[in-house]
């Protein structure tokens, strides 16, 4: 797989591409249209430059591995049974069908296709699959598989495709096209970035991973009458008896799993651990409040963990490393000329839930590094609401499994019928993505080598009273034998049984599925005979009380997550409301969140009352806090008045729950929830409450003065004047105080702030008031900032240029005032040189090109010829320090210093010194696309610059530099544009000699 860098660089190339038909799909480009021309005329000798590793023949290939002690591998199948493997699904009758890229990775336009399905048979029940059948063919770009409905559903951009035999032949005589659109929002395909991985869920539908880069409309072949849907960043479901459709919260890349429990888990390349928080249907719910991400890296060692790999590096890419590093061809430097030592491919990740290897290994996940010859394994634990994943305590330095064979392509994984992990190889001299490598090498390197050989593993317990379940054939069980094998130790058994319960769609299961839940002791298979009672359509209301009196916490989950699947027009039944208040104070904070999830459209008193003992319960839980607030407004009014009137509130986690729930009071611009907030913020009025209370009410377009027309807060907003205006008050006392008073009216507020500019107050009180004023933003106020300019210290001076960046009118101030000589012009920092230059507003844009003529950014080529001594200079560790501290770490962090907005440095510097280099002069040149800065118009005047870290149907979060973060109500946007830079400014390195440049990339090099 290409690294990490390489591929968003593709990824910003695709995505700023226009639209073109589905029939028109195009997958092929060059090194220099993705990345730049090419200096000089490089040549290469392939026989000296390009020696390259033989492939290992497969009788040899096991000698090439090593894996964990207790552990060993086994072929299972391999060349020529199969071909370029990258996903495997086995039917019911434990047959393999499995999926082949053979024209992986530019052979999409051959016709007829390459790709195919093969069926491998383990007739004599030895463990290796001799009999290869070509199931499916003429397939462009396969890149998924999953059996279902007597046949399979293959992946093959822009369609899924559904095969089956009907006459006993091993041959699909049926081939029908049944969603089709993925992909046709895209230029160019990214044959990295397609849809993939079908898994079936203990809810009864199959789900697709198609979020990381896809786009396009998909449309039911089957179900016409069904609309077709935007995929955008979103992954999709479909249930395979129905057809019905919809999507889900997605993201991932390659690689997508459900555990034992039913919660899902992704990859992208550089980010090896993802997990899915909660089902983002919940999310739109309140349009007052916006809930933090579903999807979350949850590896304890970061996305980009240190790897170990066992096998050299391959000659080709230590020449395009050694041609970066000249200039010669544009592109980072990876790992400082290698690429070992940190997820760069991360691909497949799985959950193991299988039966052979023990307790101990069931939930870890998997994940393959298809560029690194490497398995890596994850222990997960429970992190309050969500998890984590950590490297277990004897695998610290080492994988679990690790190949010397540079072929080896470890791409994904499979949950077998023998209760092993199945590891995909597919097998190939090249897996970067063909655009990563420059064209004057690519012509010497066969990109199809391999296409013809593969081999899939079977990881075994290597002791000597482990016996490998031979054959399986469930499709022949009775319904009452399917559903006892809901109890099997092995999750491909008990996944297989649940299937075919729903397509057989068999009433007589019901009683029978009904005494597992209420008898059985395996708690997994009552989380599947709940879900298969579901989709016969049998679920009682008996059923899910039992499950959520049961001992299991997680069976109690999903009771509680079933019970809205029997809500009635009134809402759910008393009883069931009751049964869920006696598990409210459960230990479990999943348990207590699904609570809260399924509890958020509920309009009983006794909702209410389950939600406010929650809260009791979950004090400083953030996770829970936010899905009590996530659910309808008139449950905010509520739950403020209760806990309001419930106790004096000292505690910081009770306040800032209070002020949860004030803020979405006041978005909701429910009258009498204002009055209420009002009248207890007049009372006792916390500033964090009443600051909240204010922000509620902008963004339902109002304020506090218009509301407070009795005036109950004007003796709170005096008193906090007299305080801002004390310069003998404590100072957090002032600036606790200032934060009130900018919630006043401009007659009020604006004469006590201006207070704070004044020379003598330090420097956190003039800070604090410059951004209070800035929401003024006014000819006084501006006019204030110059005058008082001479005598406000660094923070505040930063604070007020930042404030006066917002809008058009004030910008044009600041650049009069520089060319008044009132503020210098070196007072500017890169970023702000850069947004007056490249100003929406052209006015503004036209004066700063005369005012600030001498502050224009050099070309960056100058800049990196000037510099380029740099690169040898002997740096000085200490000094980088400063150098970073003064330029870098309002956006990055390394050594406990600075604030993460930028990419994550463990990741930077994988590129190396030159590309830490390149990084820094040239920040355009590739940026990763959750790094690209976007600029955001609200209605009320001010254009801010960030990072998108949150995009919902209710709002968008910015991170902007410095770390600080804002959130925009779609109601207040008035538009938003990005030009794929990044938000880190060009000319970064004003000032800096070439000793202070050595000294910085000194310290990003050996910082932590």
């Amino acid at each position: 797989m290409n690294s990490c860098y390489a591929f968003c660089t593709l990824c910003i190339f695709l995505l700023s591409a226009a639209l073109v038909a589905a029939d028109k799909l195009e997958s092929k480009t060059t090194y220099q249209k993705a990345y730049g021309e090419t200096k000089g005329n490089p040549t290469v000798d392939p026989a000296k430059d390009l020696p390259r590793y033989p492939a290992v023949e497969p009788k040899d290939a096991i000698a090439t591995w090593q894996v964990k002690k207790g552990f060993k591998l086994e072929l299972a199948a391999q060349e020529p049974q199969v071909r370029s493997p990258i996903a495997v699904s086995f039917d019911e009758r434990g047959r393999m069908f499995v999926c082949e890229m053979i024209d992986y990775s530019e052979m999409r336009d051959v016709t007829p296709h390459l790709g195919r399905v093969s069926m491998l048979e383990d007739k004599d029940g030895d463990g290796h699959y001799e009999t290869s059948t070509v199931f499916a063919e003429d397939l462009a770009w396969p890149t998924g598989i999953i059996c279902a409905n007597g046949g399979i559903y293959v992946i093959a951009t822009p369609d899924i495709i559904f095969f089956k035999d009907t006459k006993g032949r091993g041959k699909a005589d049926v081939r029908e096209v049944v969603f089709t659109g993925f992909g046709t929002g895209l230029k160019i395909l990214n044959v990295q970035g397609l849809a993939n991985c079908p898994q079936w869920g203990q809810d009864n539908r199959i789900h697709i991973q198609c979020g990381g880069g896809n786009r396009g409309k998909v449309k039911c072949l089957k179900r016409p009458d069904l609309p077709e849907i935007e995929i955008g960043g979103r992954d999709l479901w479909f249930d395979p008896r129905t057809y019905d459709f919809g999507l889900e919260a997605g993201g991932g890349q390659f690689g997508m799993s459900f555990d034992n429990f039913g919660r899902k888990f992704v990859c992208s390349n550089s980010d090896h651990l993802q997990f899915f928080v909660y089902d983002d249907r919940y999310a739109g719910r309140n349009p007052y409040f916006d809930m933090p991400p579903s999807r979350q890296s949850i590896a304890a060692d970061g996305g980009a963990a240190e790897v170990f790999r066992l096998s050299p590096d391959e000659p080709w890419r230590i020449m395009r490393t050694r041609w970066r590093i000249a200039g010669v061809v544009k592109g980072g430097v990876e790992g400082g000329g290698r690429v070992s030592g940190y997820f760069t491919g991360a691909t497949g990740t799985t959950v193991y839930r299988g039966d052979a290897y023990g307790d101990d290994f069931v939930n870890n996940t998997f994940s393959g590094d298809a560029g690194g010859q490497l398995v890596h394994r994850k222990k997960i634990y429970q992190d309050g609401v969500s998890l984590i994943g950590k490297r277990p305590e004897d695998e610290q330095n080492f994988e679990f499994a690790a190949s010397k064979d540079t072929w080896v392509r470890v791409v994904n994984f499979s949950n077998a019928p023998d209760g092993c992990l199945y590891v995909m190889d597919m097998y190939r001299e090249v897996i970067e993505h063909p655009w990563s490598i420059p064209d004057e090498i690519k012509k010497h390197v066969d990109l199809n080598n391999g296409n013809d050989r593969g081999r899939i593993y079977r990881i075994t317990p290597d002791k000597s009273e482990w016996k490998r379940r031979a054959s399986v054939d469930l499709s022949k069980a009775s319904t009452e034998e399917l559903v006892k094998t809901l109890e099997h130790p092995n999750g491909w058994h008990r996944d297989t049984a649940h299937r075919l319960l729903y397509e057989r769609n068999d009433k007589a299961a019901v009683p029978m599925l009904e005494k597992m839940v209420n008898e059985s002791s395996n708690p997994l298979a009552k989380l599947h005979a709940l879900g298969a009672l579901n989709g016969v359509g049998a679920l009682s209301e008996a059923v899910v009380i039992k499950a959520l009196k049961d001992k299991d916490e997680h069976v109690n989950e999903r009771g509680v997550l079933l019970a809205e699947k029997l809500n009635r027009e009134g809402g759910l039944q008393k009883t069931l409301l009751t049964h869920i208040s006696d598990i409210a104070a459960n230990d479990s904070q999943r348990l207590r969140f699904q609570i809260a999830m399924t509890l958020g459209n509920e309009k009983s008193k006794e909702a209410l009352a389950i939600l406010n003992r929650l809260g009791q319960r979950s004090i400083g839980e953030e996770w829970i806090i936010d899905a009590i607030a996530s659910g309808i407004p008139e449950h905010s009014i509520a739950l403020f008045e209760a806990k309001r009137n419930n106790a004096a509130l000292g505690n910081k986690d009770e306040i800032a729950e209070l002020a949860l729930y004030a803020r979405v009071v006041a978005a909701s611009s429910d009258s009498g929830g204002i009055d209420i907030v009002l009248n207890s913020i007049a009372h006792d009025p916390n500033p964090i409450i009443v600051r909240a209370f204010a922000e509620g009410l902008k963004r339902a377009g109002t304020t506090i003065a218009k509301v407070d027309t009795e005036k109950k807060l004007a003796a709170v907003f005096v008193k906090a004047g007299d305080i801002v205006r004390d310069g003998k008050a404590a100072e957090a006392a002032r600036l606790e105080a200032i934060n009130l008073v900018s919630l006043d009216t401009r007659k009020l507020a604006v004469p006590a702030l201006l207070v704070c500019l004044e020379k003598s107050q330090p420097e956190s009180v003039q800070s604090a008031a410059v951004t209070a004023l800035g929401q003024f933003s006014d000819n006084e106020v501006m006019s204030s900032f110059i005058t008082q300019w001479p005598g406000l210290q660094k923070k505040a001076r930063s604070a007020t240029i930042s404030v006066m960046l917002a809008r058009p009118e004030s910008a044009t101030a600041l650049l009069h005032a520089i060319e008044a000589k009132s503020i210098a012009s070196g007072e500017l920092s890169a970023s702000d040189v850069q947004a007056l230059f490249k100003h929406k507003d052209e006015a503004v844009a036209t004066l700063a090109d005369k005012i600030l003529a001498e502050l224009k950014p050099p070309s960056r080529a100058s800049v990196i010829a000037k510099f380029q001594a740099a690169m040898t200079t002997k740096g000085d560790f200490a000094r980088g320090q400063i150098v970073f501290t003064q330029r870098c770490m309002a956006c990055h962090k390394a050594n406990n210093l600075g604030v993460q907005v930028g990419p994550d440095l463990i990741t930077v510097k994988t590129k190396g010194r030159d590309g830490i280099f390149t990084a820094i002069l040239d920040p355009n040149k590739e940026v990763a696309p959750q790094f690209i800065a976007y600029t955001v118009n609200t209605k009320d005047g001010q254009t801010l610059a960030g990072i998108i870290t949150n995009d919902t149907a209710n709002s968008m979060t910015l991170k902007m530099m410095g770390g600080f973060e804002m959130n925009i109500p779609r109601a207040n946007i008035k538009g938003s544009s990005a030009a794929g830079i990044s938000l880190m400014p060009e000319g970064m390195e004003a000032g800096m000699s070439v000793q202070d440049m050595a000294d910085l990339l000194d310290f990003i090099e050996k910082a932590n």
